[in-house]
């Protein structure tokens, strides 16, 4: 049984992701000192970085632009001299004094067609950053690197227990972990992103490596980032292209895997089909929403949208938009990827009407996707849903309460550890080939994806639903636990015999 902490007034992010772990351990009756082994990380690494910074041009507030009217505009023409940040400063590269006619007064310049903005002098900075390393029984701690304002130890924690539920699922020869840094990387510049990454992965040179620990991209991070990492890992080694399996989900060129920018979002839409099809029906026609519109929110409804889904409303960051009659995908993302779109956000489309959050929430669908930052449907937005499915292609989506609303309504739920285990399942793919000096086809990467999302799903789905059964594609009449459970707790079940079996067929080292 769960010790003293489930009586904590208030729980952590942590506490909540362990609910479905205890619930799951009670039901299979797991062996106590492997619980006690999974019930905490095995190393929580906290560590600092610093960086130098560039000069920044800070936007004048509206009270101080009468006294700058008369400040005459300067002149920079040095290309990329200026480079634009998301939250609406500037960084001031050195190159922009070059041929530059630039007037000063009090520190402010006015930029033609951009403003007034004063200029802030940069310098070192200290950043925060983690690496929790959870569990490596079944194989290298696997998880990914977040760049975000609000990350904790507690979310890391939460993230790194999931990563080693999620390995298990999709019965890949990984562990878990989580990590990165507390910045927000809307108000630094490419250059100083950089020398962030490259300062992380010297300060966990020793903690990681393509048999330790492989770290892959996440919240803000990206094949561009995954390069930096690599090349920082691997810096002076004689055989540095036998270590490329240091990181995963870089770029192809590189190599990277053949579908793995899309893996995540194509995992959700397997996930998905099965679920239809257990149905008897098909995804062409239903409705979708999704929430978050990154890797995983653009990959999940470009590929249902070319399936013949409609997606009725679109929800990010920056707002919302919305079209009963199914937004155009393609067009969508070319305005988020627009040069201008700093935030690369669905703010602005023409293409449908915005809506407010709440509003969002409450449209009729058949599917909702929440594939952002975690917590989003809460009890209340679960009592709005007008959906037969939440397939959560996020990481820990649904809290408790909207666990319990969602099954008091009857309302489907693919769990996060299945439903988005596609991105580390196909990272396992890269790795492989990393190591064997292959390449493999997109073709060949996502029939092994769909083999393997598909045949774990089914067996979590005979778990949940008490019905064992020996198919072409898996065998699930070990895992049965003698009653219907709900798919989360079935999710778990699965995770939890395959990593107990490591345990009491190796035993422990002493």
């Amino acid at each position: 049984m769960k010790p003293s902490r489930k009586d904590s007034p208030r729980k952590s992010i942590f506490d909540e992701t362990m609910e479905a772990f205890y619930r799951a351990a009670d039901l299979i009756h797991l062996d106590p000192r492997v619980q006690l082994e999974l019930e905490e990380p095995d190393f929580e690494h906290i560590f600092y970085i610093t960086i130098e910074t560039r000069d920044r041009l800070v936007p004048v507030s509206k009270e101080e632009e009468a006294h700058f009217k008369d400040l005459p505009a300067s002149s920079v023409k040095a290309g990329e001299a200026l480079e634009p940040l998301a939250n609406g400063q500037f960084v001031l590269h050195r190159r922009a004094l070059l041929k530059a006619d630039i007037t000063l007064r009090e520190g402010v310049l006015r930029i033609p067609k951009r403003g007034l903005f004063r200029i802030e002098k940069g310098g070192p900075k200290k950043f925060k950053a983690y690496r929790i390393q959870y569990n490596q029984v079944r194989g290298p701690y696997k998880g990914g690197v977040r760049y975000h304002k609000d990350v904790s130890l507690d979310l890391f924690k939460a993230l790194a227990a999931d990563m080693t539920w999620k390995t298990a699922i999709v019965d890949i020869p990984f562990g878990g972990a989580k990590g990165g840094v507390r910045i927000d990387p809307s108000a630094y510049s490419k250059e100083e992103l950089e020398h962030v990454t490259l300062r992380f992965i010297y300060k966990l040179k020793n903690l990681i490596g393509p048999y330790v620990d492989i770290p892959a991209p996440d919240v803000n991070t990206n094949p561009e980032i995954m390069a930096k990492m690599m090349r920082q890992f691997t810096d002076g080694a004689a055989t540095p292209h036998a270590m490329r399996g240091v990181v995963t989900g870089k770029d192809v060129r590189i190599g990277g895997s053949e579908g793995r920018a899309k893996a995540t979002g194509q995992g959700t839409v397997y996930c998905l089909e099965e679920w239809a099809r257990w149905r008897g029906e098909s995804l062409a026609g239903k409705r979708v929403l999704v929430q978050g519109f990154g890797n995983v929110g653009t990959a999940s409804a470009e590929i249902l949208h070319a399936m013949g889904a409609k997606v009725v409303g679109v929800q990010d960051a920056y707002g919302t938009v919305v079209n009963e009659k199914g937004l155009d995908i393609p067009a969508l993302l070319t305005h988020a990827a627009g040069p201008e779109n700093l935030r690369r956000s669905v703010e602005g489309f023409p293409g449908g009407a915005s809506a407010s959050r709440e509003e969002f929430w409450k449209i009729d669908a058949e599917i909702a996707i929440p594939a952002a930052l975690g917590g989003s449907i809460t009890g209340d937005v679960a009592e709005g849903l007008k959906v037969q499915v939440v397939a959560e292609a996020a990481n820990g989506p649904t809290t408790p309460d909207g666990d319990k609303v969602l099954r008091d309504r009857k309302i489907d739920l693919i769990p996060d550890i299945v439903c988005n285990a596609g991105g580390v399942t196909v990272s396992y793919y890269e790795w492989l080939q990393n190591l064997r000096m292959e390449h493999w086809s997109e073709a060949e990467v996502n029939n092994r994806l769909e083999r393997a999302i598909k045949a774990n799903f089914g067996i979590i789905h005979d778990i949940a639903n008490d019905s064992p059964q020996k198919t072409p594609l898996y065998d699930s009449r070990r895992f049965a636990v003698g009653k219907k459970i709900d798919m989360r707790t079935a999710a778990m079940a699965l995770a939890l015999r395959r990593i107990e079996n490591h345990y009491l067929l190796e035993g422990f080292s002493q």
